[in-house]
C-alpha cells in the first residue's frame, strides 16, 4: 500500500541530514538489500528521505551502479528525474558529473 502522497510530498521537500538520511546512505552504499528492503515494508515514506544536499536514496543507487535498489526504489515510485542542490539528477551521477 502506497503511504499518502501529502506524507511523500513533505518528506520528499525537507532537505536534511539526519539519522535515517545516514543509515539510508549506509544501507545503499553497502548493498544491504535485504535490510532497506525490510525498512521500505515497514515504513515506505524512507524510500522518499533527502539529505541536506537534495540527494536521497535514487541518487545513491545510481551513484552505486547498484541496479537491484534503482529496481527496489523505482517500485516505490521515487523519482529519478529531479534535481539535487547542484542540479544534477541520479542519472547524471552515472556520467560521473558528481
Amino acid at each position: 500500500e502506497a503511504p499518502p502522497k501529502k506524507d511523500v510530498d513533505t518528506i520528499y521537500n525537507t532537505w536534511e541530514d539526519t539519522e535515517d538520511t545516514t543509515l539510508m546512505w549506509q544501507l545503499i552504499s553497502s548493498n544491504k538489500v535485504d535490510e532497506l528492503r525490510l525498512w521500505l515494508k515497514e515504513d515506505p515514506t524512507v524510500a522518499f528521505i533527502r539529505s541536506r544536499d537534495g540527494r536521497g536514496p535514487m541518487w545513491w543507487a545510481f551513484e552505486q551502479r547498484n541496479e537491484e535498489i534503482t529496481k527496489l526504489l523505482m517500485k516505490s515510485n521515487v523519482p529519478h528525474t529531479d534535481r539535487d542542490a547542484k542540479g544534477l539528477t541520479p542519472v547524471d551521477l552515472l556520467e560521473g558529473n558528481n
